[in-house]
């Protein structure tokens, strides 16, 4: 019982400290993303009632985030609340999630998020690249470079590997190139070891913090993404 408690009080302090990027990212390519078009995904009371993600706005009522955000203890769920880097909530409900990829559609009211500008090509090899992302303990930004420009990883999709230190709450973020276009979203870890459980047992992720010079992360592409996003609205008839 002693060694489970130190555990349980990390989780319960960090979990009013969960904060957005934006003054995490001042002066660097994502702020302006982070500032106008992102958003956390807040679902129940993270990180021990809830989880915590990450979302990016892809027109003026539709933001996408990777399907594994909208889950809670491995159940669905259907609506999720998003709080922008001013601070102001939104209720958001999800419209489509991918079988070809880690991708959900979340509706929000008209205006909330504006869209994000998106890169037209795929990065190239060694490009720096930045993340933003919101998580209960550790920074909002993660910088770091491309290690493979064209991957695909089954059930995740289309997009590139990044070396990094984005942290799990960064899930379904943007990650932008030096030009501060969306190249694709914060996705999985290649090998991920014992970063979930970690995560699960002390409301932080501990792998993450404890790895100054980033990890491996599989970033869904922006390309494929989005068209299978157009495809799932379409679907839904929205």
């Amino acid at each position: 019982m002693r060694r489970t408690l130190p555990a349980l009080a990390l989780a319960l302090a960090v979990a009013a400290c969960a904060s957005v990027p934006g003054p995490a990212t001042v002066g660097t390519p994502v702020e302006p993303v982070a500032r106008q078009s992102y958003a956390a995904v807040v679902i129940g009371a993270p990180p021990l009632l809830g989880g915590l993600g990450s979302a990016v706005a892809i027109d003026d009522r539709h933001v996408l985030t990777n399907s594994h955000v909208m889950r809670l203890g491995g159940m669905a769920v259907e609506g999720a609340t998003l709080v922008r880097d001013d601070g102001t909530r939104a209720s958001a409900t999800l419209i489509g999630r991918s079988e070809a990829m880690d991708l959900a559609v979340l509706r929000v009211p008209e205006g909330f998020l504006a869209p994000a500008r998106t890169a037209k090509a795929g990065p190239l090899p060694a490009q720096p690249v930045w993340a933003a992302g919101t998580t209960t303990v550790g920074p909002g930004l993660a910088q770091g470079w491309v290690m493979e420009h064209d991957a695909a990883i089954d059930g995740l999709g289309q997009g590139f590997i990044a070396r990094m230190g984005a942290l799990m709450g960064y899930s379904g973020g943007p990650v932008v190139g030096p030009d501060g276009a969306v190249l694709g979203l914060t996705t999985a870890l290649v090998s991920p070891g014992a970063a979930p459980l970690l995560g699960m047992l002390t409301g932080a992720d501990v792998d993450g913090l404890l790895r100054p010079e980033g990890r491996e992360v599989f970033v869904l592409g922006i390309g494929p993404a989005i068209d299978e996003a157009r495809r799932l609205i379409a679907s839904a008839g929205r």
